[in-house]
């Protein structure tokens, strides 16, 4: 390449500088045609004059599906659903995050696996100090020796999921729906999510609604973290099932999405559902088991010793 000019700043580079007795490189977004500022922040002057060779690094984009290896993508994709979902208490064991919030939604009331480490022990005790049963959500896949240590020690296995993922996109849209930053007291009213209103309004989300003659067909809500946007709550009146409101309103919620990868937790056992979804291009990125433990069964760390 030519020598580095104004035109080139704020490229990604990485440069290769004459350093007796050999050669030195520094790697960093250009600030001037003679600084840079490095990934931790420093801006590191050079001498033009004594460049070797300089190319410009080239971000090779992450889709839905690819990218970095399949344990780190499980990892980030679940800190992206957390924080779609975020509980009212949150406190972080190692790589284990323990949550807990009001009403009956048992992604904010269980603790979740982000990496290795055991600490069964820590969450028995932290969900017990609350009254709650201990419940641990986790991807079966990269955790087969906890899902086998839970499972010896009482752990149930309560719900078995798969996450979905899709590349942006912009739907084609044709039909009416209204759009709100918050939920209205018919769309919490469909689920009865009155009580984890809170917790909902704790992202940025958009709600998501088709009616027809002050009558409620279908709603739906997408929240943002990231470059993501998780999708969620969507329903459909039972009456007007199978006339393609399902579709309608998935459509509709990724015409909101403003191009960001889309991700969504959909039970093992809606099958419905599942076809739906992979119809309109979503992929299974990877599962996740919730498991609970046995109200028959004490193994607080008081009862074990």
């Amino acid at each position: 390449m030519g020598q580095i000019s104004e035109s080139d700043i704020g490229k990604r580079v990485t440069i290769r500088l004459h350093d007796d007795p050999g050669y030195r490189d520094i790697v960093g977004q250009l600030i001037s045609p003679t600084s840079l500022k490095n990934r931790h922040g420093q801006v590191i002057d050079f001498d033009p004059t004594k460049i070797y060779i300089w190319r410009e690094i080239i971000e090779v984009p992450r889709t839905a599906t690819s990218g970095a290896p399949l344990s780190v993508r499980i990892y980030d994709l679940e800190r992206i659903l957390n924080e779609t979902w975020k509980a009212r208490e949150e406190q972080v064991e190692g790589n284990w995050i323990f949550r807990a919030d009001v009403g009956i939604t048992r992604r904010a009331n269980s603790g979740l696996i982000l990496g290795p480490g055991n600490h069964i022990d820590e969450l028995i005790a932290w969900y017990k100090s609350r009254s709650m049963i201990p419940t641990v959500a986790f991807a079966p896949e990269i955790h087969q020796a906890i899902d086998a240590e839970l499972e010896s020690r009482g752990f149930e296995i309560l719900v078995e999921s798969n996450v979905l993922v899709k590349d942006g996109v912009k739907s084609e849209i044709n039909f009416d729906y209204e759009i709100s930053d918050l939920p209205n007291e018919n769309w919490l009213a469909v689920y009865k999510d009155e009580a984890i209103k809170p917790l909902l309004e704790r992202t940025p989300a958009k709600y998501l609604s088709i009616s027809e003659s002050n009558q409620l067909l279908a709603i739906g809500r997408i929240a943002f973290a990231g470059d993501w946007a998780a999708l969620s709550r969507i329903w459909v009146a039972p009456e007007h099932r199978g006339k393609g409101l399902g579709r309608k309103m998935l459509r509709a919620l990724e015409n909101e999405s403003g191009g960001a990868k889309l991700a969504m937790q959909v039970d093992k056992k809606n099958e419905v559902a599942s076809k739906l979804y992979e119809s309109e291009g979503y992929q299974i990125h990877h599962s996740y088991r919730f498991r609970a433990l046995s109200q028959q069964i004490d193994q607080s760390p008081s009862a074990q010793s």
